[in-house]
């Protein structure tokens, strides 16, 4: 974070900057002045064009900034209230709108998430917005933020004229820093950005009052928008579906060598019981694949919500999300493979909107395989994921996962939804992660392609891993990823680049 720009010149930010602007947390360059609320009225106007967009994700963002805090010398100041007037990825996801990005919710001096609970409303959107919008070399938009007694008014310049939004009150943002709030221009995700034509200019002015209802609360869904789940419960499978529905307690289904297209969902109606479960295995392991190469939803392959199954030998492949979306609780999956999905291939992660208490649990995973699997924006497609709503007890065994696009395994918690339950991890192995198997290793510093990803966000969860090896991963072996309370016990890691 710099202070000052005294004359506010023009400025040249990125591009290997980083950071990024998240649901549940955020990171970014920041340059700025401090201004005092109570006193002072505000007008910050620049123009921002992209000069290199080549390492932008769907983490990237940047505009105008008014920020609680800008002091945490422990965890990179990455909870914090904001406005950020700019561009940044929309709630749909598939584009980057222009708008105003609130976060509200904090109130720990040190931008630490202990008090309080995040509250993110990215809804906030000027009225002309392109669907397929991207950022790219050549983007201009000019942007201005203004603090008047009322609140925030935000305006972007348009061919059509001046689009304008709107905020009740700013005091939100004094609930960390009590004194100031900070404002100044605002850059995260890998882009490069000049920024010309700065006007700063400040009036006498008061503080005004953000009413508790003014900031919405966003949570996305995941891995999948749960609305599109009905259409996912036709029998497009054929006599697949029908054994499904038919399943009962005990029940064995043979599944013959074929392709069987997904998605095919197992619902909780369809479950087995303690000692009597329900088992779909392949006739030929390996045989029985469950394609989503015709599907056009972001759904998985397939979604198991029953309880008390076992799958045994099918192959998950080519969905627009996860091979196998495992979101039941009491499961084995053994002896299976998921390769060339649109996101992990095997995901342990409750069913969108659920309770805590619905989080899976106690499911056993073992020798199963997932490779090739790859996301649209090369940044988020792991080979096993037990994460962000993963109950207690899930278990990997002997599992493989090599040439994921992310990492091998990722136990990534976020502080918004809170710590999941510990995994425990017995001989498995990740190796060649951060780059498919059809393409060269990497060069330089990827972002992608750690072996084993143990936590996030300072979130506290006892993993145990036993026995298992990390090598020739892009990015690293073994990361703790914040979480300060992993256990290893006999494990090796060779060929990783050191952090």
């Amino acid at each position: 974070m710099t202070p000052g720009l005294p004359d506010w010149t023009p400025v040249v930010l990125g591009r290997r900057d980083g950071g990024k602007l998240t649901d549940s947390q955020d990171s970014f360059r920041f340059w700025y002045r401090k201004v005092d609320p109570r006193q002072e009225n505000f007008t910050l106007s620049a123009v921002f064009e992209v000069e290199d967009a080549g390492g932008v994700g769907f983490q990237t963002g940047y505009g105008i900034m008014a920020v609680d805090t800008v002091v945490n010398p422990l965890s990179r100041c990455r909870h914090r209230n904001h406005a950020l007037l700019g561009r940044f990825r929309t709630v749909s996801g598939s584009n980057y709108g222009c708008g105003l990005r609130i976060v509200g919710g904090y109130s720990n001096r040190w931008a630490l998430p202990q008090d309080g609970r995040r509250r993110l409303d990215p809804s906030r959107l000027f009225p002309t917005q392109d669907p397929e919008d991207r950022i790219g070399p050549g983007d201009r938009h000019r942007f201005t933020l203004t603090k008047t007694d009322a609140g925030l008014e935000a305006s972007m310049e348009t061919p059509g004229g001046v689009e304008t939004l709107s905020f009740p009150g700013c005091d939100f943002l004094l609930k960390q820093d009590r004194r100031f709030i900070y404002v100044g221009f605002a850059i995260a995700g890998n882009v490069r950005l000049r920024i010309t034509d700065i006007r700063f200019e400040t009036a006498p002015g008061k503080l005004s009052h953000t009413p508790d209802s003014a900031i919405g609360h966003f949570v996305p869904d995941y891995p999948f928008d749960r609305t599109l789940l009905p259409d996912s419960l036709s029998p497009a499978s054929g006599p697949l579906y029908e054994a499904i529905r038919r399943a009962g307690p005990g029940s064995e289904i043979i599944l013959p060598d074929g392709v069987y297209p997904g998605p095919v969902v197992i619902p909780e109606s369809c479950s087995g019981e303690p000692g009597r479960p329900v088992i779909l295995r392949a006739e030929h392991p390996g045989k029985a694949v469950i394609d989503g190469s015709g599907m056009t939803a972001k759904l998985p392959a397939m979604t198991l919500r029953g309880r008390f199954w076992i799958l045994d030998g099918l192959v998950f492949r080519n969905a627009p999300s996860s091979g196998l979306f495992l979101c039941g609780s009491d499961n084995v999956i053994r002896h299976c493979e998921a390769s060339g999905n649109g996101d992990t291939g095997i995901l342990i992660c409750a069913f969108p909107g659920s309770e805590k208490k619905d989080w899976p649990a106690g499911n056993r995973v073992e020798s199963c395989l997932s490779h090739d699997n790859c996301d649209r924006v090369r940044h988020n497609a792991d080979g096993f994921g037990a994460k962000l709503s993963a109950g207690p007890g899930n278990v990997f065994v002997s599992c493989k996962a090599f040439h994921n696009i992310d990492d091998g395994f990722d136990l990534y918690t976020k502080n918004s939804l809170g710590p999941i339950g510990a995994v425990t991890l017995l001989d498995c192995e990740a190796a060649f992660n951060g780059w498919l198997s059809s393409e060269e290793k990497p060069d330089g510093k990827p972002d992608t392609g750690i072996g084993f990803k143990l936590g996030g966000e300072r979130q506290r969860v006892r993993h145990v891993l036993e026995d298992c090896i990390a090598h020739d991963n892009a990015r690293g072996g073994f990361d703790a990823n914040s979480n300060p309370s992993c256990r290893l016990i006999r494990c090796k890691a060779w060929n990783n680049p050191i952090p």
